[in-house]
């Protein structure tokens, strides 16, 4: 054997009647540095071991004359051949063939197809623990030596006496001194990471009883907090009546190894320009959620993208603009499907969307558990918007457009390929309408994608043309029956559609990023109007005005309400901010900070659709409130259902204790009100009082008692 040579690479025999599979061994092995010498049947490696004493042996399962189980147990019979390392190759998969490869002596076992490298630096390591081994037999004066080289520490432990002894290397690769070191296993599971902990304490138990040897990988913690990993060998030594005695193990660090591995992984599963997912990795995360899908019965979508005219550029300005063109595209999807808050909610997991090259300029997107297929294509609508701003890359300004194709499981198909393939032809056909657009494979789903796309534009005209108005829907003192506020409630007239309520055009709005806009005319209008009724002499009253999510945790929230208080020199005191409990719930302190600067400027405001949300009571109490709103799903059946009723007396009782008044919505009838009533609530309002109004109707109200 050539192995103690350094000067000399190693030796393979590779073993294998398939010329085509020994000329990829070798080539393999000889491109990691390896010299090979081959035999094509079990009795040809018996020959060739003889005479050439290889360091290790490649060898296949199924080949005539002898095969490669019996020329595995012939070599292990002799004295040479006990101890070459032996890496079985076949194409079986069983338990029961990997059973008889390690029975008739195997070191290894490797399933064809394999890959090159991974299949190098299997072999590199079977030879080094081999070289390790061989120098421990060698010389037991050697060993703290070849422990050092080896990054390998040995130990030994005795249950009977709860000893525990661990060698100079082990203790120099744990980073304690020997004398240091407590003497008991439970002094080594210390020092092994608590989240392994349990399952090496189990392992080392299960040696004695079930008399198994250990194989297995954990973390070490440092004293100085650093990590790092080692494979863990162990078996017992019996006596002659073949009890245990001892527990003998050896502890190596496996780190490099580890870092190899995770760099074959990266290899074999990433895109080296853009560290994106390939498509392999893109496939075996669609097959994975297509099992979750299909146990869950869930939705999901595959987005293939296209650039637009990529190749113009790539030959234009040369391929090394075009990588680089690549890379920024790769950063800004990966940022546009980030933030796409209406896909990913998962049964089980968070929001999960990942995204992919497939190779040249095609990327792939998944979107996993999406609530309707239309989310897909609100996360191409930003995947579009994404690419509008041009590219600067070596001082060229670039504009690239893409084409997306969607495809939805189950509705199109329930397969990885089929999936692919039907957003492959959904993404060609939007190049044929002009690129720069996405379709879905489904022609339902292109009928309600261009619906939708249709509202998008005609709202955005819509905002800009000022069409929007505002209804107002009288709140009431429930003691004097007077009018004391109005909530302010954004109604459409569409030209075409007629008068659409705000259920109809607000989700497209709020995916498209529209809502801060229209929140803003809102609050100007309800503003203005408010000041107006003032200004005509009837009695101030407070205007309430809803604020989505975007709009309060925007940057432009104080100053846009600063901003229409002057403009229309409304005092802060009859406008009220109505929130609901999910918005204020988010990113509570800042919300709380937030909340205190509006009161700050002398704004009411209070918590609309109380009840339907979840609220912590100890936040709730820091969050500076004017009132809560009841919730009208409570109000509906007040007087039928005594469980409503307890949930409004609950709390209006934990407003009022709170310091903060109460306002029922939604009530129709006087037996409603006559409960709310008893129940101490302070305001009300519903169509037992007037419908939402336009402002010249509801000026009318405020000239008389409201009864």
């Amino acid at each position: 054997m050539r192995m103690a040579d350094a000067k000399t690479p190693a030796l393979i025999l590779v073993v294998d009647d398939e010329e085509l599979m020994r000329v990829f061994v070798r080539e393999a092995l000889e491109q990691a540095g390896f010299e090979v010498c081959e035999a094509s049947n079990g009795a040809q490696a018996l020959e060739q071991f003889a005479s050439r004493r290889p360091d290790l042996i490649v060898m296949d399962v199924v080949m005539p004359v002898m095969h490669g189980f019996s020329a595995c147990a012939k070599l292990r019979e002799s004295v040479e051949g006990s101890r070459v390392p032996i890496l079985i190759m076949t194409g079986l998969d069983d338990a029961d063939s990997i059973a008889r490869a390690y029975e008739h002596g195997a070191t290894d076992f490797i399933v064809k197809p394999m890959h090159a490298a991974i299949l190098g630096h299997r072999v590199r390591y079977m030879l080094r623990g081999s070289l390790t081994l061989n120098a421990l037999l060698r010389s037991e004066a050697r060993l703290g030596l070849a422990q050092r080289i080896a990054k390998i520490g040995n130990w030994e432990w005795h249950p009977s006496t709860g000893r525990f002894t661990a060698s100079p290397e082990l203790c120099r690769l744990m980073g304690i001194r020997q004398q240091d070191f407590g003497g008991t296993k439970e002094a080594f599971l210390q020092i092994v990471h608590e989240e392994d902990r349990d399952r090496i304490d189990g392992a080392l138990n299960a040696i004695f009883a079930e008399r198994k040897p250990c194989d297995i990988d954990h973390r070490v913690i440092l004293p100085n907090g650093g990590e790092f990993t080692v494979n863990l060998q162990a078996e017992a030594v019996f006596d002659d009546q073949l009890r245990g005695v001892t527990i003998v193990g050896t502890a190596q660090d496996i780190s490099e190894r580890k870092r190899s591995e995770r760099e074959i992984h990266r290899l074999a599963y990433y895109d080296s320009l853009t560290g994106l997912p390939n498509r392999v990795l893109f496939k075996d995360r669609v097959t994975q959620s297509l099992a979750h899908a299909h146990r869950y019965h869930s939705t999901l979508a595959v987005l293939f993208l296209d650039l637009d005219r990529f190749k113009v550029i790539n030959d234009t300005l040369g391929h090394n603009v075009g990588d680089l063109l690549l890379k920024q595209v790769a950063d800004r999807l990966m940022d546009s499907i980030r933030h796409s808050d209406s896909i990913g909610r998962s049964v089980q997991t968070d929001e999960t969307q990942e995204l992919a090259r497939l190779g040249g300029d095609e990327f792939t997107v998944l979107l996993t558990n999406i609530q309707d297929a239309q989310d897909a294509g609100t996360v191409a609508r930003r995947i579009l918007e994404a690419l509008t701003r041009s590219f600067i890359i070596d001082g060229h300004e670039i504009s690239v457009t893409v084409s997306v194709g969607i495809a939805i499981c189950p509705t199109d198909g329930d397969s990885v390929d089929h999936l692919l393939k039907c957003s492959d032809i959904a993404m060609y056909h939007a190049k044929e309408q002009g690129r720069n657009n996405f379709q879905f494979y489904s022609s339902t789903m292109n009928a309600l994608a261009a619906e939708r796309l249709e509202m998008e534009n005609e709202l955005r005209k819509a905002l800009e043309r000022h069409e929007l108005v505002v209804y107002y829907q009288p709140q009431v003192d429930i003691r004097s029956n007077r009018i004391v506020g109005a909530e302010a409630l954004v109604r459409w007239p569409h030209p075409h559609r007629g008068m659409l309520l705000p259920a109809a055009f607000l989700p497209v709005a709020v995916d498209t990023g529209m809502i801060r806009r229209l929140d803003e005319e809102v609050l100007l209008m309800a503003c203005r109007q408010n000041k107006a009724w003032q200004d005509g002499g009837y009695a101030p009253i407070r205007i309430s005005v809803n604020v989505s999510n975007s709009f309060f945790h925007g940057a432009s929230l104080t100053s846009t309400i600063a901003k229409a208080l002057e403009e229309t020199r409304l005092d802060p005191g009859y406008l009220e901010l109505e929130l609901t409990e999910s918005i204020t719930m988010q990113h509570v302190e800042t919300s709380i900070t937030m909340l205190q600067g509006l009161r700050g400027m002398g704004v009411r405001l209070s918590i609309d659709d109380f009840g339907t949300g979840y609220s912590s009571l100890s936040h709730l109490q820091r969050f500076p409130l004017n009132m809560l709103k009841i919730d009208q799903s409570f109000a509906r059946d007040v007087t039928r259902n005594p469980a409503n009723a307890s949930i409004t007396r609950a709390i209006i009782s934990l407003a009022h204790s709170m310091n903060l008044s109460v306002l029922a919505e939604g009530v129709e009838t006087g037996e409603q009100l006559a409960l709310f009533r008893g129940q101490g609530c302070d305001e009300v309002q519903g169509h037992f009082f007037g419908r939402p109004m336009r402002g010249e109707e509801f000026v009318q109200l405020l000239s008389r008692t409201v009864r």
